[in-house]
């Protein structure tokens, strides 16, 4: 699939991410590469 933008990450949202539990951290990264290719209404 082709993707559709770049997605940068400020350096709040890394400090923001380090807070995180390591699942939910890899749920929002997920579902932002998923942004990057799918149209989702």
């Amino acid at each position: 699939m082709q993707q559709k933008f770049d997605i940068i990450l400020l350096e709040e949202v890394w400090k923001f991410f380090d807070t995180l539990e390591e699942k939910v951290k890899d749920k929002i990264i997920y579902n932002m590469d998923k942004s990057k290719h799918i149209n989702d209404p």
